[in-house]
């Protein structure tokens, strides 16, 4: 229990200290194909995939969401994924959002420094 205080307490710690990062995070929707994994790693190393239903023109249809957290450099490249999946699945469109949000990983390193820090 005391572990587990002291490492909310570091987090939040590096919290104040600016250790977040800005970052954008990158949504795409698209029909839910075979090789979306291997077109999405061609262009990052990193990426989560979302399973559900859309509609499409009525009809409902297997879809996915590809959320990438990057940076604004990043979106020429998730133009160019997007475009690729638009070709490889025969779509017409693949919608993308994006949001800027602040983002800070939770690993291993990252929280040794943390307690070496305090």
């Amino acid at each position: 229990m005391k572990q587990t205080s002291t490492l909310t307490r570091s987090l939040a710690a590096a919290q104040e200290h600016h250790v977040a990062q800005t970052a954008v995070t990158y949504r795409l929707y698209t029909e839910d194909v075979p090789g979306l994994v291997d077109l999405t790693k061609r262009y990052f190393k990193g990426a989560s995939f979302f399973y559900g239903q859309g509609l499409s023109d009525g009809q409902i249809e297997a879809a996915r969401i590809i959320e990438i957290v990057g940076t604004l450099a990043d979106l020429q490249r998730i133009v160019d994924l997007a475009g690729d999946i638009r070709v490889t699945n025969h779509q017409s469109t693949v919608l993308v959002t994006w949001t800027r949000s602040t983002s800070f990983v939770v690993a291993e390193p990252e929280l040794k420094a943390l307690l070496k820090a305090k």
